[in-house]
């Protein structure tokens, strides 16, 4: 295959249901079966009419949702089909693929049926709460999720996925469980002026801690049916020396045990931002340790914006390509490049859950098929025994993706792509040399790594050579602050690096030298014949120290030259007369 056969969730599963308006019922209804009443002869009349002619394909068809419904849809509500990340009280993000007969299973948070997701907004904390009546629909009225134990719970990693059993026959009590929006209560509503408590005395003993609940207390208050907030007073009550610790202290310690006895979940939306994050802390060797603000910095070098047509090298699992898709708003052209035969495998570009109309835009090449030389080679030749239906459908099916392939082809040689961007680990030189020249005039070149050994030699390349333009080396850094009244400092632990970007602008050397250019002064060495006394060596010197200030006027300085010489023989001619 060659260009976009990219696996991602059909757009079927977030179009809304068709609905049958009034106007197709009277298109596809006979006429004469349609009567009204008080008027039989315009009723005779039109069934003899002779039946409507058929319809092309594409005629009187509705017309597409607008791509910017689609995208909203996309990054707003949760669909059948779609991959959610969703935060859980202990900031740990679990990633679930929504199933309707699926059951979503979070450990000590909770479990709940995925059916419960669809339809939802992102970006809303929603509490985990027990069904209000044995058909479990949530209906019901809304009372605390009651306790589970932990051999009810079933065996922990029964699907990593959230896709519950088919078998499962509704057993686990988590298929009563049901989703509504938290209402978050600030656990401190008042500002802080004076602060005059301290720590002083407060000592963190084991014996201390025995002034608080036991975990079996707190599984009883679960059992009971009462609510975090009510737990957590509990706790409060029972702590001893909490009325000595400072209001920082005593709200920390709250959000602490919030953390620790919440049941809610956070879908997060499947955005960039959201996405670099997770695989940041889960996996930063497989995006080339990117991070959020040198990503930043790599669109805006390369002037990302709709309508643009951009060359990609991505070797980050598919996180620059949708970037760059999201910021043009599925309104553009992208071309990426691949080693293999096959689309490439973009995890990150299927967590984004894009439908099928917002990756139309998006094509992909192996370098060979890249090369203007390549021709495709014919089709394997069919068995003898083989059906000639089976060996015309192989036929077909060749031919479209040649046809595919050749306009592929022949969009990335045309040339005129406003942009290119790297981020692999393949040799940025090699890479450059072959793909600038399709690159327009004024148009932005950024190369992302995260060693700086290979954009530093990619610099000293590209200093020589006049295809680039205001080429140069950078490195963003960022540090994250905590920001409370009172209390705003940087936090303690930061990354020390988030890679490095080499940018240029991509220019077309002129055939012809400008003016300024001929103006620079270059000097020329005359040569001399040899001569034997210092009326030589002064004309040696004057000839040695011509001036050249432009090209036109070497026939001059030429000129000056052989009058030198002229004037040298002369005075050769009158010494040997002289000695005579």
């Amino acid at each position: 295959m060659s260009t976009s056969e990219i696996p991602t969730q059909s757009v079927e599963a977030i179009m809304p249901e068709t609905v049958t308006t009034a106007e197709t019922m009277e298109i596809d209804a006979p006429i004469n079966e349609i009567p009204q009443a008080g008027n039989t002869e315009s009723a005779e009349s039109s069934s003899m009419k002779p039946p409507p002619a058929k319809r092309r394909k594409g005629e009187n068809e509705e017309p597409k949702e607008p791509l910017s419904e689609v995208i909203l849809r996309r990054l707003t509500r949760i669909s059948d089909g779609d991959t959610v990340m969703l935060k859980l009280p202990s900031d740990a993000i679990k990633v679930v693929t929504i199933q309707k007969d699926g059951l979503i299973q979070l450990g000590k948070y909770g479990s709940f049926p995925a059916s419960q997701l669809i339809g939802l907004h992102y970006d809303i904390t929603y509490e985990i709460i027990g069904g209000g009546g044995p058909s479990g629909s949530g209906s019901g009225s809304s009372t605390p999720l009651p306790f589970i134990a932990p051999e009810d719970q079933g065996k922990k990693g029964n699907n990593k996925k959230g896709k519950g059993k088919e078998n499962d026959n509704k057993s686990n009590p988590g298929w009563k469980n049901v989703l509504r929006p938290l209402k978050r209560q600030n656990i401190v509503d008042f500002v802080i002026e004076d602060i005059t408590e301290t720590n002083e005395h407060i000592h963190d003993l084991p014996e201390l801690e025995k002034q608080t609940l036991s975990h079996e207390d707190i599984n009883a208050l679960k059992a009971q049916g009462l609510s975090v907030e009510q737990i957590i007073k509990k706790q409060e009550e029972a702590h001893e020396k909490f009325k000595l610790k400072t209001e920082f202290s005593k709200e920390k310690w709250r959000r602490r045990k919030e953390k620790k006895f919440s049941t809610t979940v956070h879908p997060l939306s499947p955005t960039v931002p959201n996405i670099l994050l997770h695989y940041s802390e889960r996996s930063p060797s497989s995006i080339m340790n990117l991070r959020t603000d040198t990503l930043s910095q790599l669109l805006n070098m390369s002037n990302i914006r709709p309508e643009g047509r951009y060359l990609v090298v991505d070797d980050t699992g598919g996180l620059i390509t949708s970037a760059i898709l999201e910021r043009i708003g599925s309104i553009g052209k992208i071309i990426n490049f691949t080693n293999s035969d096959s689309p490439p495998s973009w995890s990150i570009l299927q967590s984004m859950n894009f439908s099928e109309r917002e990756l139309e835009c998006v094509k992909w090449l192996n370098w060979m098929e890249a090369q203007e030389d390549y021709e495709r080679p014919p089709p394997p030749p069919e068995d003898d025994d083989a059906k000639p239906q089976k060996v015309a459908q192989r036929l077909r099916k060749h031919n479209a993706q040649t046809a595919e392939l050749n306009a592929t082809r022949n969009e990335l040689h045309l040339g005129n792509w406003d942009g290119l961007i790297l981020a692999t680990n393949l040799s940025p030189i090699s890479i450059l040399s072959f793909l600038t020249k399709y690159v327009i005039g004024s148009g932005n070149i950024v190369v992302y790594s995260p060693y700086i050994q290979i954009l530093t030699e990619l610099l000293n390349w590209s200093k020589k050579d006049p295809n680039y333009l205001n080429d140069t080396l950078s490195e963003s850094w960022e540090r994250t602050y905590q920001v409370l009244p009172g209390r705003t400092h940087p936090m303690m632990n930061t990354s020390s690096t988030g890679g490095y970007l080499w940018s240029a602008i991509r220019v077309h050397p002129s055939k012809f030298q400008p003016e300024s250019h001929s103006r620079f002064k270059r000097r020329k060495t005359a040569k001399a014949p040899t001569r034997e006394n210092g009326n030589k060596a002064e004309n040696e010197d004057k000839a040695d120290n011509v001036v050249v200030e432009d090209e036109d006027e070497v026939e001059e300085v030429e000129e000056v030259q052989e009058k030198v010489e002229n004037q040298q023989n002369d005075a050769d001619k009158m010494e040997e007369a002289l000695n005579q």
